[in-house]
């Protein structure tokens, strides 16, 4: 009967309880809606800035697209006939 007592009380003392077990999962719930909250939050900044170099990138490689025509000679020719 003693050994059971102490067997019980060393079982008590590294066994996770059921309370502790819903606790330790409440607390986890909560960090991992913080940190759902924390990349919302910045995944809208990113949309944002996104969308600013898209435009950014479309302006460059018009101008690009642009100074290359100009600057190939048959193009330059092709203008020169025109007018």
């Amino acid at each position: 009967m003693e050994n059971k007592i102490e067997i019980r009380e060393e079982l008590r003392k590294e066994l996770v309880t059921r309370e502790m077990f819903e606790s330790l999962g409440n607390e986890m719930r909560e960090r991992f809606n913080v940190v759902d909250e924390k990349f919302k939050s910045l995944e809208g900044r990113m949309d944002e800035r996104l969308k600013s170099l898209n435009f950014k990138l479309n302006l460059f490689l018009a101008i690009a697209l642009i100074a290359l025509t100009f600057a190939n000679p048959t193009f330059v020719g092709l203008i020169e006939k025109i007018f």
